[in-house]
Formats: structure tokens, sequence, C-alpha cells
């Protein structure tokens, strides 16, 4: 299935994770992490695994 960058931005600013949507197009996370960042998009949500 073909990553939209319209629908991809939209779910991102809902506050989607890279997991969700990639659940969503029946994909890898890393791919939709990989089409955000051609598309110029960023996640506002950050892991719990990095510690700050």
């Amino acid at each position: 299935m073909k990553i939209n960058k319209d629908k991809l931005e939209q779910k991102i600013k809902q506050g989607k994770s890279s997991h969700d949507i990639a659940m969503t197009y029946d994909v890898h996370p890393s791919t939709v992490r990989r089409k955000a960042k051609q598309f110029g998009l960023k996640f506002a949500t950050q892991t719990h695994w990095r510690k700050r």
C-alpha cells in the first residue's frame, strides 16, 4: 500500500505513533519513519527508552 503524504501528516498531527500508523498501512514501523523523513515530517512523540 502506498503511503500518502497528506494522510501520514494528518495521523502524525493526531499524535499517532509510527507503530500505530504501520498497523494501519500493514507495513513495518521503520517504513513509516523512513517515509515521514522523506516527506520532511517528524513525530512529536518521544520514546520512553530514551532518557534525557
